[in-house]
């Protein structure tokens, strides 16, 4: 066996591999700060599979709906992006304190690690945002946020939930 060779050989580095699968297992059980991606099993154990239902954002600017299609992969990241992460937020804060920051370094205060910006102020930023992606003067915005359901092979719209202007 390559561990009693290794013993025999040399025991300090024995005792280095022996600490560091120590850790590794440790790590694993109790769900900690991955050391290393490559030696968290937990990261690669389960397969991810798709949800059966999806909320998309249309954006409207100026009364027209922009739609993918009409923009490059990156592009389109960098318009939809900012809105589905900004309408996340509070879920995203609430989820990130619990599982994480608070379970892992016990703080107390969680005002220091939450977004607290207001949707006029997201508002006033995302237009002057889009502006620059654009390049067209942008007057008015509006995002909806539609329920699609999936089938395993296509998307179909349930309803248009809200709206945001």
């Amino acid at each position: 066996m390559y561990l009693s060779r290794l013993y025999r050989h040399n025991k300090i580095l024995f005792l280095l591999i022996v600490l560091f699968a120590v850790a590794q297992l440790v790590n694993n059980i109790r769900h900690d700060i991955a050391i290393s991606p490559f030696y968290s099993y937990g990261m690669y154990s389960e397969v991810i599979k798709p949800d059966s239902v999806y909320k998309v954002a249309e954006i409207y600017v100026n009364g027209k709906q922009l739609q993918s299609k009409d923009f490059t992969a990156l592009e389109w990241e960098n318009i939809s992006f900012p809105v589905t992460q900004f309408y996340r937020q509070e879920e995203w804060n609430k989820k990130i304190w619990k599982q994480d920051i608070h379970r892992l370094l016990h703080f107390t205060d969680s005002s220091k690690f939450a977004n607290n910006l207001t949707d006029d102020d997201f508002l006033q930023w995302y237009k002057l945002h889009l502006q620059s992606v654009l390049n067209t003067q942008v007057d008015s915005v509006e995002t909806l946020f539609s329920t699609y359901s999936f089938n395993g092979s296509s998307l179909h719209k349930i309803n248009s939930a809200e709206a945001h202007e």
